[in-house]
């Protein structure tokens, strides 16, 4: 594998103290480092300070003045960054010694838009299709597996495909099924992904989207998922599946209006879609397989 530069990609909000027990071993078990950006989204805890003192020889710190979430924060990082490979972290995720070399040996092929890490509570996600996109957690872990789409809080991601794909669309902020949307359109395009088994880290759901509203952020979810497959699934037999789910699904749940209506609201301000060299079932009949 030729050398590769990467840099390590952290948004945070009030994170100081996820930072403090989780960078020294992230710089240590991330060897040749490049460059490692935090992107402080207005932490009022002391962030920036303590970053800038305490790792000014390796730290870019971009400081917003209020939070912008998580989307914004990425896309803003991403632009910030000069090397070959971004590795996109949550403030929450631990690395485990060697998480990296596995999944950096991928990108020798130039196919490969990202990999995806083993986080230890989770797996790679087995995609199928019932009206919408669904996913259940892959259960045979002992192999790399194609990945219909690479964790937005842990892995690594080809900046040159990101920046060709246009990065996350903003239209999912505050956060949930960005991370999707980018994959989807990376396979469309011809791209591939990859959950890796040997990179292993551990996620510990601390961070500060856990303190939002619990009724907003499921609010957010549904809407995002709604955006996801209005914009992105184009097959029209899936669509018309897609809509058949939705008239029977609010019969039965009414409430569900209002998530729609909240997806109407903002689905005008999507990307727009790239010309696809695969269609939707294609990317079905990739994606869920073992790698070799």
């Amino acid at each position: 594998m030729k050398k590769i530069s990467y840099s390590i990609l952290i948004p945070s909000f009030n994170g100081l103290a996820l930072l403090k027990k989780h960078l020294p071993d992230i710089i240590e078990h991330s060897p040749n480092l490049t460059r490692l950006i935090i992107v402080d989204n207005g932490s009022t805890d002391g962030t920036f300070e303590y970053l800038t003192s305490k790792y000014p020889d390796i730290v870019l710190c971009i400081r917003n003045e209020k939070n912008l979430f998580f989307t914004i924060a990425v896309n803003q990082g991403f632009r910030e960054a000069n090397t070959d490979l971004i590795v996109l972290l949550n403030n929450d995720v631990h690395p485990q010694k060697g998480y990296l070399p596995s999944a950096l040996s991928h990108f020798d092929d130039k196919s490969v838009f990202a990999v995806t890490f083993n986080e230890t509570t989770s797996s790679w996600p087995q995609v199928s299709w019932r009206g919408k996109l669904q996913y259940l957690r892959g259960e045979d872990k002992s192999l790399p597996h194609l990945s219909a789409w690479a964790s937005g809080g842990s892995a690594v991601f080809r900046k040159s495909i990101w920046d060709e794909l246009g990065g996350l669309d903003e239209i999912y902020s505050p956060g949930y099924w960005e991370d999707i949307d980018i994959g989807w359109r990376a396979w469309k395009d011809g791209y591939r992904i990859i959950w890796e088994p040997d990179a292993r880290v551990t996620h510990q759901h601390e961070s500060s989207f856990s303190l939002l509203n619990r009724e907003y952020i499921s609010l957010i979810k549904q809407r995002n998922e709604l955006i996801f497959n209005w914009k992105n699934i184009t097959d029209p037999a899936m669509r018309r599946e897609h809509f058949r789910y939705l008239f029977h699904h609010v019969l039965f749940h009414p409430g569900y209006l209002k998530v729609i209506f909240s997806a109407l609201r903002v689905i005008k301000n999507a990307q727009p879609l790239a010309k696809a060299i695969h269609t939707d079932k294609e990317v079905l009949s990739l994606i869920n397989q073992p790698f070799s």
